[in-house]
């Protein structure tokens, strides 16, 4: 049987629906308040510590000694009306077998109100957080290893689905299927990606119906 690890953003709903943007923006408020620089400077550091260190908070902890309980709770607090109940994708939830894990470097408490939202909460098993990761994100390959530990995962039983090509590289090396959340006509397949669909309930449903991963 195969166990599921699914990122959060932008992969349990949809892009489209902008919410990230708005962690993006409350990110780069927080930035300039609290490091005391223009907003063009803050969205400038934002990026770049998202780039090297997995997330912007990483980089705030190491070089600004951030206090991330702090951080978190800013840039979860958004509104998410854009999101609608995806009742296709609690279908095929509900008929996978194995379980479903979210894999996400946000915390526990807005993956919760995501997915309430979505209307796929009752369908997830276990959430691990960047809490659990000990604030230490995707794609660090020691938070891979806690959570194969965590839950008991067998590598090669296990399919990662995530919206970011860099998480999905860790978890190949490790022998972890692979599903990239993303526009294929925009996004090129490499050797660590298995497989790449735009949405979710489809990735599902073809998981559930065998037409990828048959064992």
């Amino acid at each position: 049987m195969q166990d599921l690890l699914i990122d959060l953003d932008n992969t349990i709903y949809s892009e489209s629906s902008k919410i990230f943007s708005q962690i993006d923006v409350k990110m780069k408020n927080f930035i300039s308040a609290k490091l005391n620089v223009s907003k063009k400077e803050a969205y400038t550091i934002q990026k770049k510590y998202f780039m090297e260190n997995g997330t912007t908070l990483r980089g705030l902890m190491l070089y600004h000694n951030i206090e991330p309980e702090h951080f978190l709770k800013y840039v979860h607090k958004i509104k998410l009306d854009s999101i609608k109940k995806n009742f296709a994708l609690k279908d095929e939830m509900k008929r996978f077998r194995g379980r479903k894990i979210i894999f996400t470097n946000g915390t526990t408490e807005h993956a919760t109100r995501v997915l309430k939202r979505v209307g796929v909460f009752k369908e997830i098993n276990k959430i691990f957080d960047i809490k659990d990761a000990n604030y230490i994100p995707k794609p660090d390959k020691k938070t891979y290893k806690k959570i194969v530990n965590k839950f008991n995962l067998i590598p090669h039983n296990t399919i990662m689905i995530d919206d970011i090509k860099v998480n999905l590289i860790t978890a190949k090396k490790m022998g972890i299927k692979t599903i990239l959340v993303s526009n294929t006509s925009k996004t090129g397949l490499d050797k660590h990606i298995d497989y790449c669909f735009e949405d979710l309930a489809l990735i599902m449903k073809k998981i559930n119906n065998k037409d990828i991963f048959n064992e």
